[in-house]
């Protein structure tokens, strides 16, 4: 089931107003992207910022599914930066860590079916 706009315009509200926390992992994936885009993490956190909307949401939000689990809900949106669709995953971190931990930002490798678009 597919979380509401309303769901969602929350969830994007709550990870802008914690800006500042914003990490990147440091996965193969995630930086081969932004070498291929010619920008650096900063960059791509700017453009997430300025052009995340709630129809670019696919899915979540979902439980961590390492074992075991870190604490904090993870969601899915897909972005179009430069003609390239982006998958993007994000944890929302609570206390102690208190973050939004962005685990992919790399070019997606199949179609991504928007339920709101």
């Amino acid at each position: 089931m597919y979380s509401s706009k309303n769901e969602i315009e929350k969830i994007i509200q709550k990870i802008l107003n914690k800006r500042s926390t914003w990490k990147l992992s440091p996965r193969r994936k995630n930086t081969l992207t932004l070498s291929l885009l010619g920008i650096d993490e900063e960059e791509i956190f700017e453009l997430i910022e300025k052009n995340l909307k709630w129809t670019d949401y696919f899915e979540g939000p979902e439980p961590d599914n390492h074992v075991p689990p870190i604490p904090g809900d993870i969601w899915k949106f897909g972005l179009i930066i430069e003609n390239n669709e982006l998958y993007i995953k994000f944890q929302d971190r609570p206390q102690p860590l208190d973050d939004i931990l962005w685990i992919s930002i790399h070019s997606a490798e199949y179609p991504i079916n928007y339920p709101y678009k």
